[in-house]
């Protein structure tokens, strides 16, 4: 299977090849502030394996397991979750793994292999199981901090507390958590919050990167939009057909959960808690490099209805609210890379009318597709090149012209799990730079919202105490 890598500036960010090659050992910045239990982790021979095989092994330190301070690499690992190296840290988008089975198959990895990457954070969308399946698994078995609105996180410490009792895991010498596990968790906005009031920073990429958060809206079907023809690529019952010839490439395997009735083995439940309150509740996360190239990777993994101001937890909301979004989003722009959701409650009445809105506030130079995989009739594997087609007829109905189309990095399945993403993050980018410095500077007069963090004990007493995230104060440098 080719890799994709991409070795562009900020000032080159659609463009061509860089480099090619990385030294024997892969050096960290000084100003990369990796722990010395960081460094301790990613040298471990499974972590070494699990970072080539989600990043490269051109991407990964093959005695250090560490990746390169000098390139961002961003990697699919099915739906709308992604793995990112930056700083020398993994950090997970969403965590919901399509046909996650007992033994590599369709999907090309396990469970295990996400733990073994040794993630520093979990960024979780919205609450939806194909969003959130996994997080609180991953975040306990690795000890990330996993970060989310405050609905999910109550979910989180559901899951988290039955997990610490199902046999099924906990008498698995692999899978179990480690004694005295802990869920660190962040809310990244308070309950019941109105959508694009309340921003955070995130400090797990200081100082290498600016991380910000705020709430906006989840899809939701809106009435059909006079202003466009709708879009024909779009079935009018919504069903978007599967490829029927992938079965037989691809024959199910040992589903990892729900486990069968008796269990077999490697399976165990890490599934999230169905119909939790904060399940529609949408999070946008944007990171932004400060020094070097500036290189900047916004990510939602669902799409509202902006111009109504209303998603599927926000049914009242009005314009405003949707302006208010907007206005965000501006303030990012322009985005080296987006990442958004392509599959949407309003694709019937609307097409994909909503993520272009999303798209035209932020001006991305590369746009990345997700949730293809995994959710309603309208995705499914197989269903990634029909979704293609409706973005780019989307973008022709609502007038844009081809000159300020984004450069398109469509993803398909199964052929671009796993196949890194790698962007330059030293070259100054020219026709950013005092734009991003300027993004900087307004994004830091915002609070950091570890200051929320909570630690859910594993033990019996499943005691809440205050965690302490950045206890480890050793640094080690290559």
């Amino acid at each position: 299977m080719k890799r994709r890598t991409f070795l562009a500036s900020g000032a080159a960010i659609a463009g061509g090849a860089l480099a090619t090659g990385l030294p024997s050992r892969i050096a960290l910045a000084d100003t990369v502030p990796i722990t010395a239990h960081e460094c301790a982790m990613a040298a471990r021979p499974e972590t070494i394996a699990a970072r080539q095989k989600i990043f490269g092994v051109e991407n990964v330190d093959p005695d250090t397991g560490l990746t390169p301070s000098f390139r961002v690499i961003i990697s699919w690992i099915t739906n709308s979750s992604f793995a990112l190296a930056i700083a020398g840290r993994v950090v997970y988008c969403d965590t919901h793994i399509t046909r996650l089975e007992v033994t590599p198959g369709r999907t090309p990895f396990v469970i295990m292999d996400l733990v073994d990457a040794a993630p520093t954070a979990i960024l979780i969308g919205h609450g939806h199981f194909d969003h959130a399946e996994n997080a609180a698994y991953l975040a306990a078995k690795t000890g990330a901090t996993l970060y989310a609105s405050a609905e999910t996180c109550g979910a989180m410490r559901s899951d988290f507390a039955r997990m610490s009792s199902d046999p099924l895991i906990q008498d698995d010498p692999v899978a179990r958590f480690p004694a005295g596990a802990t869920l660190n968790l962040v809310p990244v906005t308070s309950t019941g919050s109105t959508p694009g009031t309340e921003i955070v920073r995130l400090n797990f990429l200081e100082p290498f990167a600016q991380v910000i958060a705020f709430r906006h809206l989840h899809s939701v079907a809106t009435p059909p939009d006079p202003a466009y023809p709708r879009n024909a690529f779009y079935p009018t019952d919504g069903r978007i057909a599967v490829d029927a010839r992938d079965a037989a490439l691809w024959p199910p395997g040992t589903r990892l959960y729900p486990p069968s009735d008796p269990p077999m083995p490697g399976q165990m439940d890490l599934g999230t808690t169905r119909g939790n309150p904060g399940a529609a509740i949408a999070i946008f996360y944007a990171i932004t490099l400060r020094t070097g190239s500036n290189f900047s990777f916004a990510w939602n993994d669902t799409i509202g209805a902006l111009r109504e101001g209303k998603g599927s937890a926000w049914t009242n909301g009005v314009p405003a609210d949707g302006q208010r979004i907007v206005n965000i989003l501006k303030q990012l722009a322009p985005v080296n890379v987006y990442s958004a959701a392509v599959g949407t409650a309003n694709a019937v009445n609307n097409g994909l009318r909503d993520l272009i809105d999303y798209q035209s506030a932020l001006k991305p130079f590369i746009f990345v597709p997700n949730h293809q995989t995994t959710g309603g009739a309208d995705v499914g594997e197989t269903k990634s090149p029909v979704h293609q087609a409706i973005y780019l007829e989307q973008l022709r109905i609502m007038g844009i012209p081809e000159s300020e189309w984004p450069d398109v990095r469509w993803n398909f399945d199964r052929a671009d799990y796993l196949k890194p993403m790698a962007f330059d993050a030293l070259l100054p980018g020219h026709r950013t730079h005092a734009r991003r410095h300027a993004q900087l500077r307004n994004f830091d007069q915002y609070p950091y919202a570890e200051n929320l963090v909570t630690t859910l004990s594993s033990s019996a007493t499943a005691a809440l105490a205050v965690s302490d995230v950045a206890a480890d104060a050793g640094e080690c440098h290559e």
